[in-house]
């Protein structure tokens, strides 16, 4: 048998190994990136419901969410500064379950729920908010909040 055939055929043998590892790697990753999705809002929505339970479980803290979410300025700086960060939490873990998710229509529901609660909020995403996020993020929030409003 000639040893130039037995060179190329095995070089054959080998490119398609190589392939069919390639493939069974990238159906690895995509496996992997589909659990790390999950887990991720799994996380995502442990953190809002911990934000939230700040709001029953801390009466001090449960003023400072009402009177910021009035939106009267009836809040010193440093509850004013409370009320801000909690929002700014609020939305960052708005736009991670955003940008990770394909189910856009849950956070836009919790984006009209919020927005629902008082003017506080409106405000706080005109002054601060909108001024931290994407375009696109934005408009989506923006559209979202103007459902809850109509």
């Amino acid at each position: 048998m000639d040893y130039e055939i037995i060179g190329t055929v095995a070089q054959i043998v080998t490119g398609f190994a190589t392939l069919a590892l390639a493939f069974f790697l990238l159906n690895q990753l995509r496996l992997q990136r589909k659990e790390s999705t999950t887990n991720l809002r799994l996380t995502i929505g442990t953190q809002v419901n911990d934000l939230f339970s700040s709001v029953y479980a801390d009466r001090d803290f449960a003023n400072v969410f009402l009177l910021g979410t009035e939106g009267e300025g009836q809040l010193d700086k440093i509850d004013q500064h409370r009320f801000n960060m909690f929002m700014l939490q609020y939305f960052a873990q708005f736009r991670d379950h955003w940008e990770n998710g394909d189910d856009h229509s849950n956070v836009a529901a919790r984006v009209q729920a919020i927005f629902g609660v008082g003017s506080g909020v409106s405000q706080f995403w005109q002054e601060i908010g909108r001024n931290l996020h994407s375009d696109e993020f934005v408009s989506f929030i923006e559209q979202s909040a103007n459902q809850s409003t109509e």
